[in-house]
């Protein structure tokens, strides 16, 4: 290491820790801003990987009257089995629907004695080709004889996705917040050190160190606080891999959660921020600098 760089760092190193407690301050709020952040993001890659899956699953529900007779339900499978934009169709009669509802709905007691198989209706479950086609279903068989009403899955899943994506919102605009708090203690934190040390960098401006030279020790520990924070932003969210989406992934087996591998990919995303902001911020406080 040459003696320039043995000097930057040094320098770096003494300012680190003559403001040790503003440091610290630094390190944490950026880590709670990107670890915010990093939370959006990958809410955003969930929510990918959800639609993904359960989109290609959807189905649309048509249930029947109690009324509909033999002729009436073999006239409405003839039709869906020929209409090109399904899949395939599986029937599903009142006894088997109870005998589902009663083993999803296996741990309410109540409910279950509530519920008889005679409440539950008779269904046609319709895959498609695509998903999108839904209308094409509705327009034909809404008015069907026998058909009481049709539902497709897709509403409800876009129903729980847009609560999905508002979360994300929120979670990215508390951190856009924290990260303007961020560069401001950034900022302020690179201002009192370069007041502290004005002697010196006049000093050095008259034995003739450009303004970069002079800037640059002070730019650096805005970037190591950024970087630390952001390194420390990324722990937490492979933490929460771990231990919550982990204990996710056991309870709710039919959607595919994220990984480490996602969390990991977005941490150099925060490190690129946090250090982007911290040069940012750094600079904005040297500005005054210029001309030592």
């Amino acid at each position: 290491m040459g003696p320039r760089w043995r000097y930057l760092f040094n320098e770096v190193l003494i300012g680190l820790r003559r403001n040790l407690l503003m440091t610290l301050a630094t390190v944490v709020t950026v880590t709670v801003s990107l670890a915010l952040l990093g939370a959006g993001l990958l809410v955003q890659r969930q929510v990918d990987k959800a639609q993904d899956t359960l989109y290609s699953e959807v189905e649309v529900s048509i249930f029947l009257l109690d009324g509909i007779s033999e002729e009436q339900l073999a006239s409405l499978e003839g039709d869906l089995r020929a209409n090109p934009v399904v899949a395939d169709v599986l029937f599903e009669s009142k006894q088997q629907a109870y005998e589902n509802f009663l083993e999803i709905f296996a741990s309410d007691e109540n409910l279950i004695n509530a519920v008889t198989p005679e409440v539950l209706p008779a269904s046609y479950r319709v895959k498609l080709t695509d998903p999108e086609q839904f209308t094409v279903i509705a327009s034909q068989f809404d008015t069907y004889p026998g058909v009481d009403q049709i539902i497709d899955q897709r509403e409800i899943l876009e129903r729980f996705f847009r609560i999905m994506n508002a979360l994300r919102n929120g979670a990215i605009a508390v951190a856009l917040l924290q990260l303007v708090a961020a560069a401001a203690l950034i900022s302020n934190t690179i201002r009192v050190t370069a007041y502290a040390r004005r002697e010196q960098t006049g000093i050095m401006k008259l034995v003739g160190a450009t303004n970069w030279y002079i800037r640059l020790p002070f730019v650096l520990e805005g970037i190591v606080a950024g970087v630390v924070g952001a390194v420390t932003a990324g722990l937490l969210l492979l933490l929460g891999e771990a231990t919550l989406v982990s204990r996710l992934k056991t309870e709710v087996a039919f959607i595919p959660f994220i990984n480490a591998g996602d969390v990991m990919s977005t941490i150099p995303i925060l490190i690129l921020i946090g250090a982007g902001i911290a040069s940012a911020a750094s600079f904005a406080a040297l500005r005054r600098f210029l001309a030592v």
